[in-house]
Formats: C-alpha cells, sequence, structure tokens
C-alpha cells in the first residue's frame, strides 16, 4: 500500500495528494499522513511550491471533514429507526450526544492532528448529534491547519526517510488514542466506584 501511495504521489503530485486527503478525511483507510509528508518531500525537491501544496493539502483534508459531517447531519442522522449498519451508526452517535455535548469542539480539534484515527468518526458523530456547522468548521480548520503544517514540516526536513517516520507517526496516532481511551475507562471506573461508595449502607432487618 505504502509503495503504490508514493507511486501515485509521484506520478500525479499535489493535486493527487489533496484527493487522497479529502477521502481518507471521509473515512476511507488511506495513508494520509504518509500523503502530507510527501507533499512536503517534493516541495523540498523543488518539484512543488511548499504554499501551494499547503493550500492544496488544507483545501484537501476540509473538503473530507465536511463531506464526513454532511453525511452524518443529512443521511446517518435521519436513519436511527431504520434497520442495518446506517440505522446502529446513526443509534450509537446518538448515545454519545451527552459525551460530544461536552468535549464536541475539542474534540473535533485533538481529532485533526493529535488523536488522527478519530478524525473520520468525530466528523459524522458531529453531523449527527446536530453540533453547530459554525463551530464545527472553525475547530476543524484550526486543527487540520496545524495537522498539515506540522507534517508537511516534517516531509520538508526529513524528506528521504518518510516511510520510516510515517509508520512511527502512525504507531504514535495510535498508541495515544488508546491512551486516552484507557484514561476516559479509568475515569468511569473511578466515577462509578465512588457513586457506590456514597450510597448509604442498608441494613436488614433482624
Amino acid at each position: 500500500m505504502t509503495g503504490q501511495v508514493l507511486d501515485y504521489l509521484a506520478l500525479y503530485g499535489v493535486p493527487a495528494a489533496a484527493f487522497l486527503l479529502a477521502i481518507g478525511q471521509f473515512g476511507v483507510p488511506l495513508p494520509t499522513s504518509l500523503a502530507l509528508l510527501t507533499i512536503g518531500a517534493l516541495a523540498a525537491n523543488d518539484d512543488a511550491d511548499l504554499f501551494t501544496a499547503f493550500a492544496w493539502a488544507l483545501t484537501g483534508a476540509t473538503l473530507g471533514d465536511q463531506a464526513g459531517f454532511l453525511a452524518g447531519r443529512f443521511v446517518i442522522r435521519s436513519a436511527g429507526d431504520r434497520r442495518g449498519f446506517l440505522g446502529g451508526l446513526a443509534r450509537k452517535a446518538q448515545a454519545a450526544e451527552p459525551r460530544m455535548a461536552k468535549w464536541g469542539i475539542s474534540g473535533v480539534f485533538f481529532s485533526r492532528w493529535l488523536l488522527t484515527p478519530l478524525g473520520p468518526a468525530f466528523n459524522i458523530a458531529s453531523g449527527v448529534i446536530g453540533l453547530p456547522w459554525p463551530a464545527f468548521s472553525l475547530s476543524a480548520l484550526a486543527g487540520e491547519c496545524l495537522w498539515v503544517c506540522i507534517y508537511i514540516g516534517l516531509g520538508f526536513t526529513f524528506g528521504s526517510n518518510i516511510e520510516m517516520l510515517a509508520g512511527i507517526l502512525g504507531n504514535l496516532s495510535m498508541a495515544l488514542v488508546m491512551l486516552t481511551l484507557a484514561a476516559f475507562l479509568g475515569w468511569r471506573l473511578l466515577k462509578a466506584v465512588r457513586k457506590l461508595q456514597k450510597r448509604p449502607n442498608r441494613t436488614r432487618p433482624s
């Protein structure tokens, strides 16, 4: 997969990377981080203008975010009463609405660049629960700007080792996701234990 992606980007250039980013941020499992690193490497080799490459990458990532949000808002949200995959996905997203309401905006921002594997899921969930479109768009755009800057900068600096760098960054991002999930489950467990401890002890009648 990695070799095919690199060949594809080398052949078609920065616009192809933007297309890959768009469908990757929509939810198709593609090496989007590798695409950004490749854009930086192309710019380092004078095969692309750095600012033009940044604009293409940001446009592609933003289009993918918006497509996921709109799919959640107008397709999956209305499927809550249906059976099958779409109905189950809609019900799961609606069940997560209280948590998303607490940290939806910050979750969108951090899932762009720090917890990138969660990005497409946050896009769809944000649309399903009715997160305001302006707030979603601004937080997603801010996060994407940071993500694009970091990865294009790394590709520009370490262009000769982008495959190894992509693997390291991918593993790091997944590790952060797992640590975040573990911390969340630990917090829920601690909250449940404290709730049980606060219950009054009931003595059985003799």
